[in-house]
């Protein structure tokens, strides 16, 4: 038996590191009148890019997976005292391997992705993220719409950080952080000639956390590949 062998080299690149932060945080002194102060800050901007030096994927039949190596560079903004920053300022290499399903009789998408992000140290603050385990995985329903497909379904992840935090930066020690989150994800996609066009819509509400700020997500991307004609009308995807 022989099964397909893809090697590339890419640079992901798409509107959903055209990211905007909001964060708020409230901090309260101990004392019979002691006063509680609000602090709130926001910022937009284009947040860090990440590159994929090396692809690996199979195929056999609707099964698919594949194997890769990311690393995601501080090209967006930062600044120290800063609350919301787009950037992180600090280097990341994520190997992950991801395997999916998408029947091309009745539409139905599982799709899982796991991954761990090795963090280097943030010079401006000299704190240095602990490394970290993340789960990704979605179910979802393609349909015919418009001439393209439409899918809609839901997606969640668990993420784990699996080694503390340090330098001289690191006030509270470790700081270990864990969150989970659910949520309703859609999709469309179109071929145009050589062209694949695919939008994506998901809102990820956190459910569990611990050590992390809390809150919702919502994440939207546009992608576009070329190239020859698939074989069937849900290969593309």
């Amino acid at each position: 038996m022989v099964w397909p062998v893809r090697l590339a080299t890419s640079l992901a690149f798409s509107p959903a590191d055209a990211s905007s932060g909001s964060v708020a945080a409230s901090l309260m002194s101990v004392g019979k009148f002691a006063p509680t102060v609000h602090q709130e800050d926001a910022a937009n901007g284009f947040g860090d890019i990440e590159m994929f030096p090396l692809m690996m994927g199979w195929k056999y039949g609707d099964l698919k997976w594949q194997g890769q190596f990311g690393v995601y560079t501080p090209t967006g903004s930062f600044k120290k005292g800063d609350l919301a920053n787009i950037g992180r300022n600090y280097w990341t290499f994520e190997p992950g391997g991801a395997v999916s399903y998408l029947s091309s009789r009745f539409g139905l998408e599982v799709t899982a992705f796991a991954g761990f992000d090795f963090n280097t140290m943030n010079d401006a603050t000299d704190y240095q993220t602990g490394d970290q385990f993340h789960l990704d995985g979605a179910i979802a329903e393609h349909l015919p719409l418009f001439g393209g497909f439409v899918g809609a379904g839901v997606n969640g992840y668990f993420y784990q950080q699996i080694t503390g935090d340090s330098g001289s930066g690191a006030k509270l020690g470790g700081f270990e952080g864990m969150t989970t989150g659910i949520g309703p994800d859609c999709s469309y996609a179109y071929r145009i000639g050589d062209f694949d066009l695919a939008g994506e819509v998901k809102w990820l509400p956190e459910l569990g956390v611990s050590n992390r700020l809390d809150g919702n997500t919502v994440w939207f991307k546009l992608g576009v590949s070329w190239g020859p004609k698939p074989e069937g009308p849900l290969e593309s995807m």
